[in-house]
């Protein structure tokens, strides 16, 4: 084993392609000394997973808040499922969505139903579950296409989540005792003062870290994350953001960050918390 790690890993629970456990063994063969799976809204994966030799499993989660009218991504790790699934608004939202989305499609004669988007997904269903069952059921060749005519924004079967706010998202993953990094940040294409108006609001409302290293960054855009990260006084962390086949160019220790760098992490939350 080596002395790296993959902070961000999305299995079938959310939007991947493998299992939890696929992917831990995944993530072992490619020589990583530590992995945290991180699905969208929850974290019922990690009971379907047994010991991997060599492998440490780190709880974690993503969730998604709205900053600027763009959607962000927060990361917490080493939290408490079962605190953080009483948390009302934490499935409502998307439920609420699901069912808004499905009601539009039937209303037009659609042949889908709730039941069947429930029967199909483990873990917490959205958009791309959706976009699956129609594939299936013949409406389109592939979910990208799903998205780009019916289930993308703009399109007529859209419906928006009910979004809370940054600040909102890194208060509840710190009522369940979770380390909170602000995910991916030059995903959301903001000019440098946005940014840093987005790394100060994350940092004062909680935040203890940021992702640094990530698929497709430069080492420029690393070394500019990991200066901003000394100025705000952030931990660096690092996550491939690994899919599946969908995504190919996420690779699941594609991103190696250093296994100091958890090490720091979870030291800055216990003394933060």
């Amino acid at each position: 084993m080596g002395d790296t790690i993959d902070l961000h890993l999305h299995t079938q629970y959310s939007d991947g392609a493998l299992s939890p456990l696929q992917a831990a063994e995944a993530a072992a063969q490619a020589g990583l000394r530590a992995i945290a799976i991180t699905d969208h809204d929850t974290m019922e994966g990690l009971a379907e997973l047994r010991d991997v030799p060599g492998l440490e499993i780190v709880p974690g989660i993503e969730r998604k808040a709205l900053f600027r009218d763009t959607e962000i991504h927060i990361l917490g790790y080493d939290g408490d499922w079962e605190q953080m699934r009483r948390q009302p608004r934490l499935i409502a939202d998307r439920e609420a969505r699901n069912a808004a989305i499905i009601e539009k499609l039937r209303a037009d004669g659609v042949d889908i139903t709730t039941k069947e988007l429930y029967a199909s997904k483990k873990g917490v269903a959205g958009r791309p579950h959706i976009a699956a069952l129609l594939v299936k059921k013949g409406y389109f060749p592939d979910v990208k296409t799903a998205f780009a005519e019916w289930l993308g924004e703009g399109r007529p079967y859209y419906a928006s989540l009910a979004w809370q706010t940054v600040p909102e998202i890194i208060q509840a993953l710190g009522a369940a005792g979770a380390a909170s990094v602000l995910a991916h940040p030059l995903q959301y294409a903001f000019p440098e003062p946005q940014l840093r108006e987005l790394v100060q609001l994350c940092r004062d409302a909680g935040a203890v870290g940021m992702e640094c290293l990530y698929s497709g960054y430069s080492r420029a855009e690393t070394e500019m994350l990991l200066a901003l990260c000394r100025e705000y006084d952030l931990c660096p962390t690092g996550g491939s953001d690994f899919h599946g086949p969908n995504r190919p160019e996420r690779v699941i220790g594609g991103v190696q960050a250093p296994y100091a760098w958890l090490c720091t992490l979870r030291e800055r939350e216990a003394r933060h918390g």
